[in-house]
């Protein structure tokens, strides 16, 4: 089997465990269940899959379901899983927000800033516009 068909099969089966992973933990976190990753980590260790793949094919399929989630819930201001893939998502979100001039304010409640990156970005921004001279022509 030529390796591109290969790696897809890997991609293919990494994203559908992802997915039900995913399906899972917003099933746990709306019925009041407790979700747990290490759970799901070991179900992703014993995986066939990830066993074969090489190069991290599999890791990178497996974390883009959880990404994307992560970012979505950045933007409704709410975070609400511990899975490093999730969290990459609602901190790249955030940060991506960040820079383009908007803050969530439920999410300065909630959570007060997101961490000390996005702190020190905004101190930063903050001394940049201070030193423009918006009076000149």
């Amino acid at each position: 089997m030529p390796d591109s068909i290969f790696n897809d099969i890997v991609r293919y089966k990494a994203r559908k465990l992802a997915q039900k992973h995913v399906k899972r933990a917003l099933h746990d976190f709306q019925y009041g269940g407790q979700f747990d990753f290490k759970e799901c980590l070991r179900e992703i260790n014993n995986n066939y899959w990830q066993r074969k793949s090489v190069n991290m094919i599999f890791d990178t399929a497996y974390a883009g379901p959880w990404y994307v989630l992560g970012g979505d819930d950045a933007l409704k201001g709410r975070k609400r899983f511990d899975v490093p893939a999730y969290l990459d998502g609602w901190k790249n979100q955030v940060w991506s927000l960040t820079i383009d001039g908007w803050i969530s304010p439920q999410i300065i409640k909630q959570f007060g800033f997101a961490n000390d990156d996005i702190r020190q970005y905004a101190k930063r921004m903050k001394h940049e516009l201070n030193q423009l001279e918006f009076d000149k022509e």
